[in-house]
Order: C-alpha cells, then structure tokens, then sequence
C-alpha cells in the first residue's frame, strides 16, 4: 500500500479541482460562445433585412417619382453602362446614376426588365459605347455590303449627340415629301392613297422605317443607306456644318439598323421600349442617343449573346 502524506492528498485533491474547474470554464466559453455566435446571426439577420427594405423604399421612390416617364427607365440603365460619371441634363438620368447597383437592379426588377447593372471591371476593356459601336459597324457590313456607313471616325456623330448636344431638342420632325422626293409605298396603294392625297410632308421615323423595311423585305434600292442618305441630305447638312442634323440622321439610322437586324422577335425577354410605354417623350438629342445605344446593345450585342 502506498503511503501518501498530507501534502501529497493536498496535491491530488487540488489537480482534481483544476481539472473541474478547467471543464466548467470550457463548457461555459462554449455556451457563451454558441450564444454570441446565435446573438451575431440575428445581427446578421437583423441587418440583412434593413438593407433590403432599404433598397426596395430607394426602389420603389424612384419608380414613383418619375413615374410619368417610367418607360425611359431601360434608357436609364443604357445611361449607368454608357458613363455613370456623366452629367445628364435629364434628371431621372442622373438619379440613377447616383444609386448603388443594387437599387439600380432592384428597379429594373421591380419594372420587370430582362437588363442589368454589372459591377467589377470590363473584360473586354472596350467601353460600352464602343462595344456598341463595334456591334453596329459588324452589322452594317453584313447587311449593307454595298453601301457606305455614316459612323465613320468612331461614330463621331452618334456620340456627338450627346457630348455636343445633348440638351438640344430634337431638331427636325417631319420634312416636306416634295422637296426630298421621298413617295411613301402606300401612296401608289389606291386605297389608302385616297386618304393621303394632299398629303405633303411625312415624319422623320416613317421614311427611315420604310426604305429599311423595303429593303429587307427585298423591295426597293440595294443600296437603302445611300437612299436615305440622299432623301435626309446627310451630307447636305455635314458640309453646311448644321452638324446637329447630321448628329440626329446618323443617331436614328443606327437606331433602326439595329431594330430590323434583329431577327430574335420571340425571344421572351422584356427589355422595354422607351418612347412607345406610356406616352413618353424621346425629345432631346440626348434621349435619342440613350435610344440608339439602348437599341444597338438589346438587338445586336445581348440577343446575339443569347443565340
């Protein structure tokens, strides 16, 4: 048997209770621990929510503040992915430059468009002004082999809308079918050429659309670009350096290029269509830039992006 003195019983006697004590204090911090890691989660949920709601309030108030022109919202975004740094004269473009991305995608969610606001760096390094640019110029060689572009010199007059004019209204609206010989088709349509017959001018969008439809439908010039070129006097105006006309023809021809090149008409996706919502106005030269590029980015980059 071993003899144990006091000191040693003591020894003993004080391990055990360091032992114990080491075990309580663990199991505590463990208890403690669990409770902090429960109390931060809730945190985490607690806050998580605040900024949701946050961004759905910022979502909503800006969707009801400019309700009347909610239909330029798509443009909005065109004008986010174009230069968010920019000073647009329209307010509704600057607010929501001014939001986080977040907000700015709750809106288009909210609004039930197929677009989106990318964050982090452009891969490509291309702009996206010349991603768009790059599309339209592709295009245009494949389906107007024979005709020569109005974008040259890094479609100065499409950007110039904006840079240089950008506040301007739109300058001209309709024009006089004598003076440029333009003859709409349905004119030579006895039926409706009766209801047309003093008719004397025609509006901007409807001869550009007609010539364009003519063409791919396989009627009219092979040479459609060259044709309205000559109806809207494109280089008329360049050398009279009434530069903000030729901005306006080359800005809606790359517009409605765009439109008919796009052969996805049943694609499902809902990307808007600013100008043709709720009676909103595409007014300035800057409206009409959002619009070309707002049209050349939704029918020649994403829809060929999709295929």
């Amino acid at each position: 048997m071993i003899d144990l003195s006091l000191s040693d019983y003591i020894g003993i006697a004080t391990s055990i209770l360091s032992l114990v004590a080491t075990v309580i204090v663990a199991f505590i911090q463990c208890r403690q621990g669990k409770k902090m890691a429960d109390f931060e989660k809730r945190q985490d949920e607690r806050d998580e929510k605040r900024h949701a709601e946050s961004i759905e309030s910022q979502a909503v108030s800006f969707i009801s503040k400019y309700n009347k022109d909610r239909g330029l919202i798509p443009l909005c975004a065109v004008a986010a992915l174009h230069d968010k740094f920019y000073h647009y004269s329209r307010e509704m473009y600057r607010e929501f430059c001014c939001m986080t991305i977040e907000v700015q995608n709750k809106v288009l969610e909210f609004c039930k468009l197929d677009l989106s606001i990318q964050g982090g760096t452009n891969e490509s390094n291309l702009s996206f002004f010349n991603k768009c640019l790059n599309a339209l110029e592709s295009h245009f060689r494949k389906t107007y082999p024979d005709d020569t572009s109005p974008f040259y010199e890094g479609g100065k007059y499409i950007e110039r809308s904006l840079e240089r004019y950008a506040s301007k209204k739109i300058p001209v609206k309709e024009f006089s079918l004598k003076e440029t010989g333009y003859r709409p088709a349905y004119m030579d349509n006895p039926i409706t050429a009766h209801f047309n017959v003093n008719r004397e001018t025609c509006s901007y969008d409807e001869c550009m659309t007609g010539v364009l439809s003519d063409f791919h439908a396989g009627r009219g010039s092979k040479h459609p670009i060259t044709n309205l070129k000559s109806i809207y006097q494109f280089d008329k105006v360049e050398k009279e350096d009434d530069e903000v006309k030729a901005c306006q023809f080359a800005t809606k021809l790359a517009y409605y290029i765009a439109v008919f090149g796009d052969d996805e008409e049943n694609s499902g996706k809902n990307y808007g269509a600013p100008g043709h919502y709720n009676g909103e106005l595409i007014d300035t030269m800057e409206d009409l830039f959002l619009q070309a590029l707002f049209g050349i980015y939704i029918h020649l980059v994403l829809s060929k992006k999709e295929c």
